[in-house]
């Protein structure tokens, strides 16, 4: 019978393979839990960006139902006298849409926005000539501003409107 050196047989366990397994498990773990870690922060973000997307929004409407107030009030002419204001001063129907945006404010109905009486609005009113008529236009700046919570710029939103009839 031949003599078969154990050393070079081929039924011989594999011994520079152990833990290999184990490590590739191990790397597979690494790799999905960063993938994981990763889907969080960018839920994260998402978050963060819808609640930015609904200030926008409600600036928007806040301004818009303004608009709406100036249009049914009748006399254009009385927008240089009742809407005009900046600062956190101004006419008459200025003071009460500021009171009425500030989420601090009680007089606050349909919407408010965050930070507005560190940021107020300012409303500009401008007569503007009209060729061959005798109506009175006006071109209305409606400048918006508001603070999230949690961050340090506050943000604008501006509206241009002619009014007249």
């Amino acid at each position: 019978m031949k003599y078969v050196d154990p050393r070079w047989s081929r039924t011989r366990p594999a011994t520079t393979r152990r833990g290999f397994v184990l490590l590739d498990a191990l790397v597979a773990v690494v790799i999905f839990s960063i993938g994981i870690v990763g889907l969080v922060a960018l839920q994260g973000a998402a978050m963060q960006m819808t609640g930015a997307a609904g200030y926008r929004i409600d600036a928007a409407m806040l301004t818009d139902q303004l608009i709406a107030q100036m249009w049914a009030n009748g006399d254009p002419s009385q927008l240089l006298t009742d809407y005009v204001g900046s600062g956190g001063k101004g006419d008459t129907k200025y003071m009460t849409w500021l009171s009425s945006i500030d989420c601090t404010s009680t007089l606050h109905v349909t919407g408010c926005l965050p930070g507005v009486p560190a940021n107020p609005p300012s409303i500009q009113v401008s007569q503007q000539a009209i060729t061959n008529s005798s109506n009175a236009q006006y071109q209305v700046t409606i400048t918006i501003n508001w603070q999230a919570p949690g961050e340090s710029n506050p943000h604008s939103y501006v509206s241009i409107t002619d009014i007249g009839y």
